[in-house]
């Protein structure tokens, strides 16, 4: 099958990545509170769409959304981390959490020792903030490694912190 470009998952320029994302009302949600408006709401949507249909596999068409939380794939313990990424996708979405930032991020990934392929989300405050002020400085796709430092939120858990991927 033949899609259009349009729906790919990776986005492989900077001009892609402001295509999809607002980065004003971003900036907003994360400073000031308000609610992030996405630019093209149905664009998750369609992803996930396109994961089921450019799956080669009755087991990948029928397999649950690949997509875990920052949260819960990294250790709550300081220095715990997602080793060296090359991050090449980045989605932001209003958030339903009555607490915490009113949008969060989907990142797609890839690890730079492995090879595979991951996705994940976080609400992250500071986490979004940093990738928000790498895309402004022209950086893309982004190297880097997420680890948890020693300071908790207000879940007590470590918070996340980008870091270079060496």
């Amino acid at each position: 099958m033949s899609f259009d470009v349009a729906l790919r998952s990776n986005l492989e320029t900077l001009e892609e990545v402001k295509s999809v994302i607002d980065f004003t009302s971003w900036a907003n949600a994360l400073i000031n509170g308000r609610e992030y408006a996405e630019p093209d709401p149905g664009r998750l949507q369609r992803i996930l769409m396109m994961q089921v249909l450019t799956a080669t596999t009755m087991d990948e068409i029928l397999a649950q959304n690949s997509v875990g939380k920052l949260q819960e794939i990294v250790p709550n313990v300081p220095g715990a981390g997602t080793g060296p990424i090359e991050i090449t996708d980045l989605y932001v979405t209003g958030s339903d959490f009555d607490e915490g930032m009113p949008c969060y991020i989907i990142v797609g990934c890839v690890n730079l020792d492995t090879g595979e392929e991951t996705r994940f989300t976080s609400g992250s405050s500071y986490l979004q903030t940093q990738v928000l002020a790498m895309l402004g400085l022209g950086n893309w796709p982004i190297r880097c490694q997420i680890k948890r430092i020693d300071r908790k939120d207000k879940g007590n858990r470590f918070l996340f912190q980008m870091f270079p991927p060496d």
